[in-house]
């Protein structure tokens, strides 16, 4: 392999290690009916981010920080976003004049795991104690 092809294997891994920003779009709108912008903003970027709104699901498994979902719904609709092993659930005002961003506060991956293993230990340990 020379050293062109491995720059760009490098470039290749490193683009696909980032977060993008995510576009989606509200799929269920009645014709006629106003609808606005959602911008979901991460405190980082996060792994395996799901999105549901008003219980339809719009993304799952996505890596990024930013999602931008368009054709929403104007009024309050409920918002659950899991990400990162945590998840929230939110009721927003969404308006049809311009975009309404919401910063959601996400916790680390890491975290997520040590705080179920710490968790599993504890349990298995009062358990073992009182078996």
């Amino acid at each position: 392999m020379n050293q062109r092809d491995m720059r760009f294997l490098i470039l290749l891994l490193f683009a696909a290690c980032t977060a993008h920003d995510v576009a989606l779009h509200f799929p269920i709108v009645t014709p006629g009916m106003p609808t606005g912008t959602l911008v979901l903003l991460m405190s980082q970027p996060a792994s395996d981010v799901t999105v549901a709104i008003e219980g339809v699901l719009i993304t799952a498994e996505a890596h990024t920080q930013r999602l931008v979902i368009d054709g929403v719904p104007v009024g309050t609709v409920d918002v659950i976003v899991a990400a990162n092993g945590g998840d929230k659930e939110m009721k927003v005002w969404v308006g049809s004049d311009h975009a309404t961003t919401v910063p959601i506060g996400i916790p680390d991956a890491s975290m997520g795991f040590l705080k179920t293993l710490a968790g599993t230990l504890i349990t298995i340990l009062v358990y073992s104690l009182l078996h």
